[in-house]
């Protein structure tokens, strides 16, 4: 799939960067997340206004530079650029074009997703994505916003983990829309990949230079709860081929394939076959299955301290291993490999730089044995609204006081400049020696 194609200048160098996303970083007023199971006033505030990245842009931009990246992941937030049906908002579409144009003139290669996670209220109000409808929704708005755009920006994602929201909206009813069936979430999964699809062919056409296109997939390693028991290893086995590889198989064949051994085989047509420049992976932990011969439920998840590095504030267990098994199986697609997402939420600062040791060693130690990985980039740039966990967890580099809003430093965010400083010097000087 796609050797030996031409990539833009910023697939071309290793990106090492942050990843954010406008409603966790700007909130939205109009989206379907905005109402949904809030918790308390500072959770309803929170989904508003995100922790003031619309009247701190310029600060916030600032901090990229202080931490020396050469890439920066955001998206552009659907239901702020079309907050009812039929009607545009030319300046908030302007604003993410200026902030795409500031990163290039800063050299920050700017990447950004056009759907993570969220859709108008306005669209959500009788159906969601297992309605066609919808795509063809989310695809007026994304050929706006790629025109916009595409002055300044060389490489798109076009979905954050379809897996996780489809998943958790429609089986486990934990993300909008809730209450729909599996069989309309197999709908709304083939609709977002024929969306990918579309909107991969729409990007190349209307491309200034050649973009890179891809799509970033959330990955976790599986095991069974017990090696001994055959329903636990059926179980992990059923998860892995379903959650991680089911995507990798789709791009590679262009059918959407659902086999669940005694349960479900079925296979739709959705036309990505070749479809993707570089797979984004987003990774976090292992999960744990247990499965019950009397539960009709399915796999019981959990996570569980086996390796001694203790639980974080998610509750998910530190498994460095099993980023290295899902590059691994990442690899499969046959295409350049971007580490979309990757990190941890610690309040403590040393917890944090040891995740991030190890999981950044996984990455060197890919790299040398011939994994086409093109970039890495850490989740997040500074504390922000965690979806099912509210204000509480801290991901950032950059510390985030939710009552006055103001940000400062941490010491894992000084680790990770000086770790990217370092590689980003060494990758020109390697550029430079190569270069005949």
């Amino acid at each position: 799939m796609h050797r030996g194609a031409v990539y833009p200048l910023g697939m071309r160098k290793f990106l090492w960067g942050v990843a954010t996303s406008a409603f966790q970083m700007e909130g939205a007023p109009r989206c379907d997340w905005t109402h949904w199971k809030i918790r308390d006033e500072a959770d309803r505030k929170a989904r508003l206004h995100g922790v003031g990245h619309i009247e701190r842009t310029e600060e916030d931009l600032a901090l990229l530079s202080d931490l020396g990246v050469n890439a920066y992941r955001f998206s552009v937030e659907w239901s702020r650029v079309v907050p009812r049906r039929g009607e545009w908002n030319r300046r908030e579409l302007d604003r993410y074009v200026r902030i795409a144009a500031s990163l290039r003139d800063s050299g920050i290669e700017p990447v950004v997703t056009l759907h993570h996670f969220t859709n108008p209220a306005w669209l959500v109000g009788r159906s969601a994505w297992e309605n066609p409808a919808t795509a063809a929704e989310f695809l007026r708005f994304a050929e706006r916003a790629v025109r916009a755009l595409r002055d300044s920006v060389r490489v798109f994602i076009t979905f954050n983990e379809p897996n996780v929201f489809i998943v958790a909206g429609y089986f486990a009813k934990r993300m909008p829309p809730g209450g729909k069936r599996a069989r309309e979430g197999l709908a709304a999964f083939a609709n977002v990949l024929r969306a990918h699809g579309t909107l991969y062919d729409m990007i190349h056409a209307l491309g200034r230079e050649r973009p890179a296109v891809g799509l970033a997939h959330n990955m976790v390693a599986f095991h069974p709860a017990s090696d001994k028991s055959a329903l636990d290893r059926w179980a992990a086995g059923v998860a892995h081929t379903f959650y991680n590889m089911g995507l990798i198989e789709t791009f590679r064949t262009g059918t959407f394939s659902v086999r669940i051994p005694f349960l479900l085989d079925e296979e739709t047509p959705v036309g990505v076959r070749d479809k993707v420049d570089f797979l984004g992976v987003n990774y976090y932990f292992r999960m744990f299955l247990r499965m019950s011969p009397l539960s009709l439920k399915g796999p019981d998840p959990f996570w569980e301290d086996r390796g001694g590095r203790g639980l974080t504030e998610t509750g998910w267990e530190v498994y460095p291993k099993g980023f290295e098994d899902v590059l691994r199986a990442a690899a499969l697609a046959g295409v350049p490999i971007v580490v979309t997402e990757n990190g941890t939420a610690e309040t403590d600062d040393l917890r944090k730089i040891a995740y991030m040791k190890e999981h950044l060693r996984v990455v060197r130690r890919m790299i040398r044995e011939g994994i086409d990985l093109r970039g890495y980039f850490w989740w997040s740039l500074m504390d922000n609204y965690e979806w099912l966990e509210g204000l509480r967890p801290r991901f950032g580099l950059f510390h985030v006081d939710f009552d006055t809003l103001a940000r400062r430093p941490t010491d894992a965010s000084s680790y990770f400049s000086r770790w990217v400083r370092r590689r980003i010097a060494a990758d020109e000087a390697a550029r430079r020696h190569n270069t005949p």
